[in-house]
């Protein structure tokens, strides 16, 4: 979904624009991907992993931006992709069309800009205008400074998932899971 564009000031005084994706943006997503996926072991992959071509990209860009129900939204610092989150539907069936998924992720220097709390402030008033009743999100153990986030912005822990991420020297580690009523 496209939604309107909104500037925030950082702590740090920058101007940053939060806005809709594009499939403009496929070229400078996957380098994102991978800087922000090589800065924090708390992200689904590793930088390795971030494969995709610039045309794939773009064909899921575009997918998103042409979700009615979904919005994929990128935070804009002096012309360069400081963070990105998505509102993504569970399904269109009836009995769980009420409910979403939630995603961010920031480039290591903009964490505790107030980035992230800006992000998740206007995502979850698009949540609501877009019918969502229910926001869900899954958290890495260890990830503090997100999990206190979510907190402030009114998630709660519901349950964990153990052994969630098995990392490469074998590791594990679990994944509290939140919700947010609306």
């Amino acid at each position: 979904m496209v939604f309107e564009e909104k500037e925030i000031i950082l702590k740090d005084g920058r101007k940053c624009r939060l806005r809709s994706i594009d499939k403009s943006d496929a070229a400078d997503m996957i380098e994102y991907l991978r800087i922000v996926s090589d800065e924090t072991e708390f992200l689904l992959r590793y930088a390795d992993e971030v494969t995709y071509t610039i045309e794939d990209e773009a064909k899921l860009l575009e997918g998103k931006r042409n979700a009615p129900r979904e919005i994929m939204m990128a935070a804009e610092v002096e012309g360069k992709l400081a963070g990105t989150c998505c509102i993504m539907a569970k399904g269109e069936i009836r009995r769980i069309r009420h409910r979403c998924d939630f995603a961010i992720a920031l480039a290591q220097e903009f964490c505790d800009s107030g980035l992230g709390t800006e992000m998740m402030k206007y995502s979850l008033s698009l949540a609501k205008d877009m019918g969502y009743e229910q926001v869900e999100l899954g958290v890495v153990d260890g990830n503090n400074r997100a999990k206190h986030l979510y907190e402030k912005m009114g998630f709660v822990e519901i349950g964990k998932t153990l052994k969630a991420l098995k990392y490469d020297d074998g590791s594990y580690r679990d994944e509290y899971l939140m919700v947010k009523m609306l």
